[in-house]
């Protein structure tokens, strides 16, 4: 599942809301959950960067998960064109569990755009996830191999993000801050690789999810500069 300010894999690594999942291989094990989130955006970024121009986007996935721990999942968005797409959609699977008072998860995801030829590219990914005092704290690495539709190039991203409860104000205080190098690493070509980061708040009302946040990079493009991103989300 992936939204606006806390999630597994785009706009913002999200870490107030969450989800994901996959099936089991033998075909026998029950599904434990169902779900499905919506959301709308001020700005689709990810990993720092706008991929809908610095405009409205909007979210949505599915998920299954299973009792193993296994699930799969599939997540949109609206972006600015690529080829001929105005669309990301991505495929994603995995396991997640426990180890003592860490939770880890570890996975493959691929990233499309239909409609667009030779821009489809996979990573794979994996996060532990524990308290630190009264922050939930995750780190998260994801990598993308050497493949045609990156240029030949593989591509590097660690995150470490973590949200805590804002007293008995219903809120949440979210922080994050990742590291990229490879193929999306330099998108101003200055021989930097890119950081990303971002503080902001959230909550619930009125029945839905939402964020405020802001985010920055090190790099120095369009898209890629300072924000405040507005999120609303729905999870069914």
């Amino acid at each position: 599942m992936k939204s606006g300010f806390s999630l597994a894999k785009h706009a913002l690594p999200l870490v107030l809301l969450g989800g994901a999942c996959m099936a089991p291989l033998t075909g026998v094990a029950q599904a434990q959950e169902v779900s499905a989130n919506v959301a709308l955006t001020t700005d689709y970024r990810f990993r720092g960067v706008s991929l809908s121009d610095e405009a409205i986007a909007i979210q949505g996935g599915f998920d299954v998960a299973y009792d193993s721990g296994f699930y799969i999942g599939t997540w949109g968005s609206s972006i600015e064109p690529v080829g001929n797409s105005e669309l990301e959609l991505d495929l994603y699977a995995g396991y997640g569990g426990t180890i003592g008072e860490l939770s880890f998860d570890v996975g493959v995801l691929g990233y499309f755009y239909p409609g667009a030829e030779d821009v489809a590219y996979g990573e794979v990914y994996g996060s532990l996830t524990g308290m630190i005092g009264t922050m939930e704290t995750t780190g998260t690495i994801a990598y993308a191999p050497d493949q045609d539709n990156l240029g030949d190039d593989d591509n590097l991203y660690l995150n470490l993000s973590g949200s805590t409860p804002i007293g008995d104000s219903g809120l949440s205080l979210a922080l994050g801050i990742g590291y990229e190098t490879g193929a999306f690493g330099d998108l101003d070509g200055d021989g930097d690789d890119k950081i990303d980061w971002t503080i902001g708040i959230g909550g619930a009302a009125y029945g839905v999810d939402w964020s405020l946040a802001y985010v920055d990079t090190s790099e120095d493009t369009d898209g890629s500069d300072a924000t405040a991103v507005f999120t609303i989300a729905k999870s069914f």
